[in-house]
């Protein structure tokens, strides 16, 4: 499934459970933007209602329509309530997230059924400006992690002198 253009999500579970890569994206079903106001969401799911509705199709399509027709029903259902559409918005963020991460990080997932996941099976070669943002991003964090390393080390031979010279002023004063 593909992400959209307005809000980069694949799918996920409008009910705040965790993604779910079967469901479709509400936004990108009613074709409205993530900052679509209820009118607007209302006028879309109506729109696409009058073209989607199982009795308007002939009998051999009807069993598709009417699970579109079911699909944009749950999606107009999600997004007219503000609760749940905030909800489902929060999962949309958590989604892009993780999916940004996988893609930056990991490369994506790859499905046994040659469907992609969260990202391509082909990793695009980077752009010379995202290599240079990546060998700047490794030396921040190389520099980061000796300067914590210098420091623990620094704090364990500070207590290693601290703790000898208090077991040499013990050993004197008995």
């Amino acid at each position: 499934m593909a992400s959209t253009s307005q809000t980069g999500y694949r799918g996920g579970s409008p009910n705040g459970a965790g993604p779910d890569p079967d469901k479709e994206d509400h936004y990108a079903l009613l074709g409205v933007p993530f900052t679509a106001s209820h009118a607007e969401i209302t006028r879309a799911y109506r729109r696409a209602m009058k073209r989607a509705h199982p009795d308007r199709q002939r009998p051999n399509r009807r069993a598709h329509f009417d699970d579109l027709a079911r699909r944009l029903n749950a999606a107009y259902a999600t997004l007219s309530d503000p609760i749940k559409r905030q909800s489902y918005d929060r999962t949309i963020r958590q989604q892009v997230i993780q999916d940004q991460i996988m893609q930056r990080y990991v490369g994506g997932f790859q499905t046994f059924d040659n469907r992609s996941g969260s990202a391509r099976t082909e990793r695009p070669q980077p752009t010379a400006a995202e290599r240079k943002e990546r060998a700047m991003a490794d030396r921040q964090a190389s520099f980061t992690l000796v300067i914590y390393a210098a420091a623990v080390t620094a704090l364990i031979l500070i207590g290693l002198i601290v703790a000898s010279l208090l077991g040499s002023a013990l050993e004197a004063i008995r």
